[in-house]
């Protein structure tokens, strides 16, 4: 799609029934020894010089030698490109014709994503394209609302984005789901901090330990914030657990 072979750039994805097609010609090309680069180089061509509103799978290319040709042709398609699109010249006067037919086979049936798919995709989006791991999880929770990771993942692009609210309904959903999950705990912390609720945070932060000791963000942010409160002992104490826990 952004080589311009098929569809357009647009997220979500929206594949007509011809780019199927022509997805499928293209798996073929290369399980037919064209090696992906070159497929990707010369079907890339083939589509800049064809007419407007016509597709690749129109065309009965294949695979030989390495190269793309189109069937029935003696010479492949790396210099000139000869299209199989000559005008039908019309009938004669009075004379009844039927159109001709070009064979189009059916685009194979296309597996719709599951929940981890649409998880593992907003994954890989979230440095690139934040917005689109957004959505990408909130699929994923459409059809697995059950996901405690997922939830607490979306919390945390919406408190990045500087949408508080929104964060803290994920978190809460997540603890409904799992109580004893300290990060959903730490990270409602982190919220009601970057709000100036110290108190909260520190209740929270607190909580977030006693699930799981080992929590040594939490022990920074609480000395932090006993050290602003002028309580120079307990500052002391969670900033030594921090450095032993990230010895």
């Amino acid at each position: 799609m952004r080589a311009g072979i098929i569809g357009g750039a647009d997220l979500p994805l929206r594949l007509s029934f011809r780019d199927l097609s022509a997805l499928r010609a293209l798996k073929a090309l290369v399980a037919g020894g064209v090696p992906l680069a070159r497929a990707r180089r010369e079907l890339s061509e083939i589509a800049r010089r064809m007419p407007i509103g016509t597709s690749l799978a129109e065309l009965p290319l294949e695979a030989r030698d390495g190269h793309i040709w189109i069937r029935g042709d003696s010479a492949p398609l790396a210099g000139q490109l000869p299209l199989p699109f000559a005008p039908i010249p019309p009938p004669p006067a009075g004379a009844l014709h039927d159109l001709p037919a070009r064979p189009v086979e059916p685009p194979a049936p296309v597996a719709a994503l599951t929940a981890d798919d649409w998880f593992e995709r907003a994954l890989t989006l979230e440095e690139s394209d934040p917005p689109a791991a957004t959505d990408a999880y909130r699929r994923s929770l459409r059809l697995r609302p059950d996901c405690v990771e997922a939830w607490i993942n979306l919390g945390r692009l919406h408190a990045e984005g500087g949408e508080p609210e929104a964060a803290t309904e994920c978190f809460s959903t997540a603890l409904k789901l799992d109580p004893a999950d300290a990060t959903a705990v730490y990270n409602l912390g982190v919220v009601a901090q970057d709000a100036g609720r110290e108190q909260d945070a520190i209740h929270l932060y607190g909580r977030a330990l006693e699930l799981d000791g080992a929590l040594a963000e939490a022990h920074y942010n609480l000395a932090t914030l006993f050290d602003q409160s002028g309580d120079s002992r307990s500052a002391i104490r969670h900033i030594n657990e921090y450095r032993k826990l990230t010895k």
